[in-house]
């Protein structure tokens, strides 16, 4: 039997398409499936087995690691499946892989009829998977594979399957029951071709559980699964380490082996000895020591009263017309420069309030370029500047928290001036971050993140010398004195979130899981959080389209992460309405959900609350 193959990546091809087998030999893949089942239509059944035999007669195949995924028990081509299998050549790489296997019994036939060969059973059922235990020690099986799609049909997911963090639960007893039995365990396929990035980082994600490997749909993906399969460098050279560590003590006499001062047990040589037996990518990239890399800091590198520094930026009309055709805003006043020198006095546009916004938050992201997700934003005071203006922001940490093991919370303040040093923006932003190494953090990060944030005093943020008369001259939707507290609005178009990386390059945000999808938990490059605001704030003007900018956020809650090609909507509500000497304060809640596309969950992800200024 074939239970000693290395199997980090299994290369699945159609059993009639002999064009694939060639390309596949030459793939570098350690397996090559042959799918007699989902990969083959009902009338070509008969062409495909026909074809496998054939492929696997010929004498490059005759020592290469193969198997065949023949139809499930209960079809009728179940039985053809076997008795064509019967018809090859001895081959010591031979393995069969069995679909829906849910009890050992469905192992019965096939081991029968094929005595001596190796069986890989495809948990995809949810009986299968409350009897993986069973299964993985039964008759021939040397290995478990983990079936997504099928699995998720059965449990009735809806959405969760497009997110492999969620499937940790299955991915565990998986892994569980194939050690317990001592085989193999197979992570399913990454379905989405040309994400090689996400296909990295969730095979990284099961490699780090335990998983040997995992299949692949196209060979595209062999390379990156082989990488990230292998040993890296640095766990050779511990395991290295280890093994001559436990030959020391043992031509010594020595009752324990040590390494650096600690003493190595037998978990450890294990680990070692697994490490050293697996095969090696010899072109996989050379990780760096710590030393030679640059990166930002995790949570326990971060100590109250951290100060951070940003390069500052000049605003100017390209920052505006990138902003303005990633978010779709309509404000007045950033648009159209004779109506804001009508209003403010300036002979250049102004500035968006969201614009301002994200580059101050950008500036921001030296000490939290590793987030994980943004909890929230407080007491946010944004003073109205025309473009041509420097920002200039500073950084400070003003509150640690542990949380889970290898997470902590830390608050920033953030505070922003233009090139005279005038007060632009002052507010308090939560980032979640990891832990080096995911150690536990410090228990006496234990800060009240509830005492975070101050109020904002709203007056002072609002321009004495405008004049707002220009605007109630040419009205294009409901004024101040025509709305009150409990208006509601839902927008029934979405916006269709693109451009995500070049809006976080724009600002200069520096946190990872924007523009390297490999290093977000999700396995995805999750969208900028100013992102979804600011298409928030355009949802707004379509409701508001005489709002003359938004001068506060009371408060801004993350509440799940949203990805590119995601389809926002927001629902509008007026709190409250305060009129002022010259129009009115119109405080807003705005809370935006998200879908990946027609017919999937709706998410929610943002409750946004917002002060705007209304003639």
């Amino acid at each position: 039997m074939s239970a000693s193959v290395a199997r980090r990546s299994c290369l699945v091809v159609p059993g009639h398409a002999a064009k694939m087998h060639a390309k596949a030999a030459t793939s570098g893949a350690d397996e090559v499936v042959f799918d007699l089942e989902d990969a083959v239509a009902p009338e070509a059944k008969e062409a495909a087995r026909i074809q496998v035999l054939e492929t696997l007669g010929r004498p490059e195949w005759q020592e290469r690691a193969v198997a065949v995924r023949i139809n499930p028990a209960d079809s009728l081509d179940h039985e053809d499946d076997l008795v064509a299998l019967q018809d090859l050549p001895p081959l010591p790489g031979l393995s069969v892989v069995v679909p829906k296997t849910e009890s050992p019994s469905d192992l019965v036939v096939v081991a029968g009829a094929l005595p001596g060969i190796g069986l890989q059973a495809l948990i995809e059922t949810p009986a299968g998977l409350l009897a993986a235990a069973e299964i993985a020690g039964s008759f021939q099986v040397i290995a478990l594979i983990l079936g997504y799609a099928d699995l998720a049909a059965a449990l009735g997911r809806r959405g969760a399957e497009l997110d492999r963090s969620r499937w940790v639960v299955q991915q565990e007893a998986v892994l569980a029951a194939a050690r317990a039995a001592g085989v193999q365990a197979i992570d399913g396929p990454w379905f989405r071709l040309g994400d090689i990035a996400g296909l990295r980082a969730a095979a990284r994600a099961t490699r780090e559980l335990g998983f040997d490997g995992g299949w692949a749909i196209h060979p595209e993906q062999v390379e990156p699964l082989n990488q990230t399969y292998s040993p890296s460098p640095a766990e050779l050279e511990w395991a290295e380490a280890v093994e001559a560590a436990v030959a020391d003590a043992g031509q010594t006499g020595a009752a324990v082996a040590r390494l650096d001062g600690a003493m190595v047990d037998e978990a450890m040589a294990r680990q070692a000895r697994r490490l050293l037996g697996l095969p090696r990518a010899d072109d996989a990239p050379a990780e760096l020591e710590p030393d030679q890399t640059t990166g930002p800091p995790y949570f326990d590198d971060l100590s109250m009263g951290d100060v951070f520094g940003a390069p500052g930026l000049t605003l100017n009309a390209g920052h505006a017309a990138l902003h303005q055709a990633v978010i779709g805003d309509r404000l007045r006043l950033a648009l159209d420069a004779e109506l804001c020198k009508a209003v403010t006095g300036w002979d250049r546009p102004m500035a968006h309030p969201l614009l301002v916004c994200d580059v101050a938050i950008g500036q921001s992201t030296e000490p939290s370029g590793r987030v994980l997700g943004n909890l929230f934003y407080r007491g946010l005071g944004c003073r109205p500047v025309p473009l041509g203006t420097t920002l200039r922001t500073s950084t400070e940490v003003v509150a640690r928290r542990a949380t889970s093991k290898g997470r902590g919370i830390v608050a920033l303040r953030v505070t922003t001036v233009d090139g005279q040093g005038n007060p632009v923006l002052d507010f308090w932003r939560c980032p979640l971050l990891p832990t080096r190494g995911g150690a536990e953090a410090d228990p006496a990060a234990a800060d009240d993140l509830d005492a975070v944030g101050a109020p904002v005093d709203l007056e002072s943020l609002v321009p004495a010398s405008w004049q707002l008369e220009p605007l109630r001259q040419s009205p294009l939707g409901p004024l101040s004195g025509e709305i009150a507290a409990g208006a509601t609005w839902r927008i029934e178009a979405g916006e269709t979130v693109s451009s995500a990386p070049e809006l976080a390059r724009l600002s200069l945000n520096l946190a990872m899981a924007h523009t390297d999808g490999t290093a977000s938990s999700h396995g995805r490059k999750l969208v900028y959080g100013g992102h979804v605001i600011g298409i928030a704030a355009a949802h707004v003007t379509r409701v508001l389209p005489d709002l003359v900018t938004i001068l506060a956020w009371h408060s801004c809650d993350h509440l799940g992460p949203t990805f590119g090609g995601d389809v926002l909507h927001t629902a509008v509500e007026v709190e409250a309405v305060d009129a002022l000497a010259d129009g009115a304060l119109v405080t807003i809640r705005a809370k935006v959900d998200a879908m990946a596309g027609a017919g999937e969950p709706v998410r929610d992800v943002l409750d946004w609350r917002l002060v705007g200024w209304l003639p």
